[in-house]
């Protein structure tokens, strides 16, 4: 997954899309080529490809990544009832901290009152990758919100980096 990551984040995508078409050529249940397909689709912004592919890889190996995959397709459709579906059955699967993190976004967005407990949840079970997820999800939605003041901004990012 790292290195899927990674060529999105180079925005290799064409390489992804084409080392997971060759992966899929050689094994048409191969969980990792359908979930790498995926990866490439969303990035794309072809979101309903992106879960059928996302969907294939859960039908061949019920994994909690791609539960995740799927769920982060739909919170980037607003779509946020279908995406605590999802991560209820990561979770079902594994508690994880990732997981518990994109829950407690979902809950935010929905206006729930659990959001808060998710959060805490995903805080306990490994307080350095919440603190990452939170640095990440800062720098990706609040850093540059002009309706955020800046002393905001340096408080909240303060809270979310000691």
């Amino acid at each position: 997954m790292e290195e899927s990551l990674a060529l999105l984040r180079a925005g290799k995508v064409s390489e992804l899309r084409k080392r997971a078409k060759d992966a899929l050529k050689k094994d048409k249940m191969d969980p990792e080529a359908w979930f790498m397909l995926g990866m490439a689709a969303q990035h794309e912004g072809q979101r309903p490809h992106a879960i059928e592919c996302f969907e294939r890889a859960l039908y061949v190996k019920p994994d909690p990544k791609y539960y995740r995959a799927k769920a982060s397709v739909h919170m980037e459709s607003f779509e946020f009832e279908q995406a605590v579906e999802e991560l209820q059955e990561a979770l079902d699967i594994k508690e994880d901290a990732d997981s518990l993190f994109l829950l407690a976004i979902c809950m935010l967005f929905l206006d729930s009152p659990d959001a808060a407990r998710y959060m805490h949840r995903a805080h306990q079970l490994d307080k350095k990758r919440t603190k990452e997820l939170l640095r990440d999800f800062f720098l990706r939605f609040f850093k540059d919100d002009k309706g955020i003041s800046d002393k905001e901004k340096k408080r909240l990012w303060a809270k979310i980096s000691s």
